[in-house]
């Protein structure tokens, strides 16, 4: 059963079916209001709004900026469409589907991750355009993207396991994460200006790892090491998705 189920015909098909529902999710809810609202047009107000208060060189704060993008972004795809195809009774199609959930609850993932990094590229370009920044090290710009894409969309995979049909409940406990990891993750001020209470919380927030790598991945100096800030965001990337993923298979043994 082991051996079938790894088997590299068996995980081709798995793979092309979660890419089938990572596309579908794609075309289907990035246009949604919440996720267009709180992916693309809040990052940008949040950061202007703070940055203009504290009258600093926003091209410092251009990796935070990338960083919340690709946060909130990446996090939105799964609660904004979880529960609506709960409400519209077609997400009972892959409980009784010859699918594994597993990798359902991957494809779920990969919508979210492919419009999150998608998304990180305008802040990017905004900040080399328009304000100079520099890639120093395109590797670990890129390992940042990729890294923190996963996780924070794996999160937001999670959120939407919780069985409710209204996608505002989901989108409310998201809020209720989201805002407290990105008030204590060094974005709005450096891990270095924090007292020794705050860093403890920021070492907490996956987001807080995100944002150190970008920051090196642009030139500035960071607080962990790259390595650190690597593993952090593949450990937590890994428990978000499979206690999402044993959610799902609890649901459809219940069902």
């Amino acid at each position: 059963m082991i051996a079938e189920a790894l088997s590299p015909e068996r995980l081709g098909k798995e793979l092309r079916r979660a890419l089938v529902i990572a596309g579908k999710d794609i075309r289907i809810y990035c246009l949604k209001p919440p996720v267009l609202l709180f992916g693309l047009v809040f990052p940008f107000f949040l950061f202007l709004a703070f940055f203009v208060g504290k009258r600093g060189p926003i091209e410092e704060g251009i990796p935070g900026l990338i960083c919340i993008s690709v946060f909130f972004a990446s996090s939105n795809i799964a609660p904004a469409g979880m529960p609506f195809e709960r409400m519209t009774k077609t997400f009972s199609r892959y409980l009784s589907a010859p699918l594994s959930l597993t990798w359902m609850v991957f494809g779920k993932t990969l919508a979210g991750f492919f419009f999150g990094v998608a998304v990180s590229v305008i802040p990017l370009l905004v900040g080399i355009i328009g304000y100079g920044t520099s890639v120093t090290s395109p590797g670990l710009l890129i390992l940042a993207l990729l890294a923190g894409g996963m996780c924070f969309s794996c999160l937001g995979t999670l959120v939407g396991s919780m069985p409710t049909e209204a996608p505002g409940n989901a989108m409310t406990v998201l809020n209720f994460v989201r805002l407290p990891l990105l008030f204590m993750s060094g974005i709005f001020v450096t891990l270095e200006e924090m007292p020794a209470w705050a860093r403890g919380l920021a070492a907490v927030s996956p987001l807080t790892y995100a944002n150190d790598l970008l920051r090196r991945g642009t030139g500035f100096a960071g607080y962990y090491g790259w390595w650190l800030d690597l593993l952090v965001l593949l450990l937590y990337a890994t428990a978000f998705f499979f206690i999402a993923a044993w959610i799902f298979n609890l649901s459809r043994r219940r069902s």
